[in-house]
């Protein structure tokens, strides 16, 4: 029972930790790296060399993303590995169900493929920021 109570106050602390991530959206381009930021101003908005930079990026974010996870796994008691395996898999739906339509608008044009991109890499940047505060 201890085990419970305190997973549930854990995942309503990632809870708060996320919304105030959320509120901090508009500000994600600060977590990107420079490697990125470079790689975006060479691309001058050209669609192929823009998705290769999200690409990267978003891979070397999965990678932090799932170290940070790791980490909090190795640390958890039963309930506690429990209580973050189902958050993670509910932050997984959330994140496809929005990110796989957030390029709806471009249905069918070259910015479509940027925009899905660009909003799972934010996802990854805003999950990977909000685990590293979990307690």
């Amino acid at each position: 029972m201890k085990g419970l109570a305190l997973a549930l106050i854990s995942a309503a602390a990632w809870s708060a930790a996320s919304l105030s991530l959320a509120d901090d959206q508009s500000n994600v381009d600060r977590y990107y790296s420079k490697t990125y930021t470079d790689c975006m101003a060479a691309a001058g908005g050209s669609t192929l060399p823009t998705r290769d930079c999200q690409d990267a990026e978003t891979d070397a974010w999965d990678k932090q993303l799932n170290g940070v996870y790791q980490q909090l796994l190795a640390k958890a008691d039963a309930a506690g590995k429990t209580a973050l395996r189902d958050d993670e898999r509910a932050w997984l739906r959330r994140t496809t169900h929005k990110c796989d339509h957030a390029g709806d608008d471009e249905a069918g044009g070259s910015l479509q493929g940027v925009e899905v991109a660009d909003c799972y890499l934010t996802e990854k940047i805003l999950r990977t920021m909000a685990l590293r505060k979990r307690p």
